[in-house]
């Protein structure tokens, strides 16, 4: 099983990709076209062509809900339709998502703590904290998001998974 896992973004889309259960590639994809279709669009491509390059045959993507964008209607709908491009261009070489992570949830499944008067920077450092430690890598927020969201697909699939 090859495993790409992602915390899309218009402008900064962080993405990992697991070979069984060892990392195998982080990186943070970066666009700049000021006009949020293009970047869409993009996004998109490039994350399906990397797909191809890894020969990726599953895929898990953290979920857009209202509350994660503080219900800013822009915004929420721009990562909607991101997530929509990504399901097409994944379709478009025979691929699917097949996990959608709730945060919260694929945060408790790696084990950072969060409700009621934890706020955003608090987890983003969080999961920076918890790939430094399994890892040895120093990576920005959306890299760490998008490993955690990876590790979190492998503890659901085998209960007794530990970081390697």
């Amino acid at each position: 099983m090859i495993l790409m896992s992602i915390d899309a973004s218009t402008k900064a889309t962080g993405v990992a990709i697991f070979d069984e259960k060892k990392l195998i590639h982080y990186d943070c994809l970066y666009e700049n076209d000021t006009n949020v279709l293009n970047r869409i669009d993009n996004m998109a491509n490039r994350l399906a062509s990397l797909a191809l390059e890894y020969k990726v045959n599953v895929v898990a993507l953290e979920d857009v809900l209202p509350d994660d964008v503080k219900h800013n209607q822009q915004i929420y709908t721009a990562l909607m339709y991101l997530q929509g491009a990504i399901a097409l261009a994944l379709n478009r070489i025979n691929l699917k998502i097949n996990q959608l992570f709730v945060a919260s949830n694929w945060r408790k499944t790696v084990g950072i703590k969060t409700g009621r008067g934890v706020y955003r920077d608090v987890l983003k450092k969080a999961s920076m904290k918890l790939v430094k430690e399994h890892y040895g890598i120093d990576v920005n927020n959306d890299v760490s998001d998008s490993i955690c969201i990876g590790i979190s697909y492998l503890k659901q699939q085998d209960e007794e998974f530990n970081w390697e």
